[in-house]
This record gives C-alpha cells, structure tokens and sequence, in this order.
C-alpha cells in the first residue's frame, strides 16, 4: 500500500511539473507605464562673437516618449568661465553655479511638444580673439529610464576684440572712467606743470592690438622732461606715443606729459592749441578720438591744486 500511495504522489507531481513551463509561457506580462522620453538639440551662435558681447544659445528640449512629463526638467548649461548666460528668452530664473547655469523646464510637457529656451551667452571682455568656446547643456528628468541624463554638446568661435577710445584731459578717476577737476591745466608763469591726458577704452572688449596717440601741447608752453613713457618728442610742443595694446576695457592709459608755462604770460590768460588724437584699428574713426584742451594762467604760487592723480595703467 506505501507503493502505491508513493507512486500516486509521484504521478501528480509529474503533471504539476509537465503543466507549469505553459501556464508560464501563456501568462500575460504587466504592462509598463508609459513614461517621457526626453531629448535636447542646440542651435549655438551661429558667427563669431565679440569679447565682451553675447550670442544666442537656442535649447530645445523635446518629449519623445508616449506620456507627458510629471515633473519639472533640470536644464544644465555649461559655459567656461569668465562667461555668464546672461538671460533666457522666454525669460525663466537662472540658477548659476561656477560653471554655468541651470533652469527648469515645468511639468506637463506633451509628448512631442518642445519647450525652447534661447539663452544669452555673454563672452567676458578679457576673453581672447579668434579661439573655440566649448560646452554643454544636459537635461534631466526623474520620471525617464535615462537616469545618466540627456547630454548634447556645443562650440562656437570668437571674434576679433573691439574697443572704442575716447580722449580728454583730468587727473581723477571716479565711476570707473577720467573725469576733470578742479585745478586741471592750470598753472603760474613760469611754472612746469603736468597736463593729466588720457586715453580711455569704452569697450566692449580688453584692447589687443596697438594704438598710436599725437600730443599738441598749448601755446606758451613747451615740453619739458620726464618724457612720458612710449613717447617720443618730435618738436617743442609736440609729442607721439605708441602703445603694444591699448588700455583694457573701462580703463585709461594715463600720459601726463610734463610742460613749462611761457614766464611772459600773465593771470587770467586763457592758453589755447593743445590737441590730443588717438588711433587704433580696433576702433572705427569717431569723434571721440580727438579732443581740444588750454591751459590756465593763474596767479603765482603752486601750479595746478587738483587732488591727487590716479596710477599710470
């Protein structure tokens, strides 16, 4: 009777086991959840940029997948630094870390449906010409089987440097530019004094190139020593300087040449001719360039009283 009921149990589970690969095999699968699938194309600036200007980084980020996105999407923007993305188009907050910037793009993207950013890169003014800038923007979003993020890079070259000059006569500095004071271009008969000119750079980027300057110093007066340095004295009253580069942006070279009044001249005379030009072939020719300065008799005692001037750069 053991036999017996031994191969009973057996039999039985002969059949269990011969059943169980097909009901296996025949037993429907759970579907997966539809999910976003996201993807990023970038359209980079598409000529030179100009240091100390910006170009336009268009971010498209697409939806692929069958459902819409249920949460916000991280956009990471990488830009080298010292470049900034400066603004978004559509505007949305930037959040900057050291190396860039990042936004999000909200919930609810459709499937197929694209959301565009165009974004501002500015290009430091101290940036040099004529190189490769190179990035990337990553996209990430929780709800995509992608987990390492969606990564596309970008490059795009800059332009030669432009600088704009602009010419004039002070000793102090304020607000980041020259800017005349009281006491400038005066002096005593017979005194030597020095006559605070300048040539500033309005930008928009770091000069690179040189720059000649022509000095006219007023009448009644001739030039004396120090020669100021990168000058030359070609004549009593006149001088020419050049310079490897000219002066980074929102700065000044400061020239300073020195000068000795004529004794002859009296209180109150008003000494005209003095003339300062600039050039440079980063600058288009502008009135700016040139400027017309006099220097002020005054009555004997020490020649000039404005403060202090600012450092030579």
């Amino acid at each position: 009777m053991i036999r017996t009921l031994r191969a009973t149990v057996l039999a039985a589970l002969s059949v269990v086991l011969v059943a169980w690969p097909a009901q296996a095999v025949t037993a429907p699968r759970a579907e997966r959840s539809a999910t976003a699938r996201l993807s990023v194309e970038l359209c980079p600036p598409p000529g030179p940029v100009v240091p100390g200007e910006s170009g336009i980084l268009e971010v498209r980020v697409t939806n692929r997948g069958p459902a819409a996105t249920t949460d916000p999407t991280l956009v990471v923007v990488h830009l080298p630094p010292p470049g900034v993305v400066k603004s978004a188009d559509p505007p949305v907050a930037l959040t900057y870390f050291g190396t860039g910037s990042s936004y999000s793009v909200p919930a609810g993207l459709a499937p197929g449906a694209t959301s565009v950013e165009r974004l501002s890169l500015y290009v430091a003014p101290i940036t040099s010409p004529f190189t490769t800038i190179s990035g990337d923007v990553q996209a990430f979003y929780p709800g995509d089987p992608d987990q390492s993020g969606h990564t596309t890079p970008y490059s795009f070259t800059t332009d030669d440097t432009r600088a704009h000059f602009m010419v004039g006569a002070s000793s102090a500095w304020q607000a980041g530019h020259p800017v005349p004071q009281p006491g400038d271009l005066t002096g005593a008969p017979g005194a030597t004094i020095h006559l605070p000119l300048w040539v500033y750079n309005a930008g928009p980027s770091y000069s690179t190139h040189p720059i000649d300057v022509r000095i006219t110093v007023p009448e009644h007066t001739t030039l004396t020593s120090p020669t100021p340095s990168g000058c030359t004295a070609t004549g009593p009253r006149t001088l020419t300087c050049h310079y490897g580069v000219g002066p980074r942006y929102q700065d000044a070279i400061f020239i300073d040449p020195a000068v000795v009044i004529d004794p002859a001249t009296t209180a109150g005379q008003v000494l005209p001719g003095g003339t300062l030009d600039v050039s440079g072939r980063e600058d288009c020719p502008s009135p700016d360039w040139h400027t017309d300065f006099s220097v002020t008799v005054v009555a004997g005692g020490p020649p000039g009283g404005g403060p202090e001037r600012a450092p030579v750069r």
